[in-house]
């Protein structure tokens, strides 16, 4: 799939879902070069995780009152995550995984923000000194709570 036909059919589908504050390019994008190797459109059938990770972004992005919620990592296809480094089994394989930077807020004020979501034991949360980690494991049928790293 092109970058164009996943801007598309992406973004058709987050219109669908009345889903406003992201973007198919934030979701995957398709194209990005690292180490020589480009990334890839996920399959359409891992949107549902990325429903579910939505939500919680959602809520990160509302739960203090700014709504300037920056993406760096979310989808990787295997091959990708690989070349980059990413873990093995890492959700960002599945839709349901993203890397994300607060404007005006620490990764470790984040990290915290998300232990008071109200799903807080369904999720991954990764402390790492430039980004926070956020899965949603526990509700795509991984264990979980997980939490690694540490920002401080």
């Amino acid at each position: 799939m092109t970058k164009n036909d996943w801007v598309d059919v992406c973004g058709s589908w987050l219109q669908a879902q009345n889903i406003k504050n992201f973007s198919a390019l934030e979701i995957c994008d398709v194209g990005r070069e690292s180490y020589g190797t480009k990334l890839s459109a996920p399959s359409l059938e891992l949107l549902k995780n990325a429903i579910k990770l939505i939500g919680v972004l959602e809520w990160l992005r509302e739960e203090d009152g700014t709504a300037a919620l920056l993406v760096n990592s979310w989808y990787r296809n295997p091959y990708y995550n690989a070349v980059i480094g990413g873990a093995p089994n890492s959700m960002h394989m599945t839709l349901g995984a993203a890397d994300v930077v607060k404007v005006g807020r620490t990764p470790a004020e984040v990290a915290d923000l998300l232990e008071d979501h109200p799903e807080k034991d369904r999720l991954g949360i990764g402390r790492y000194n430039s980004f926070t980690h956020i899965d949603v494991r526990g509700m795509i049928g991984r264990s979980s709570p997980a939490r690694w790293g540490s920002n401080e």
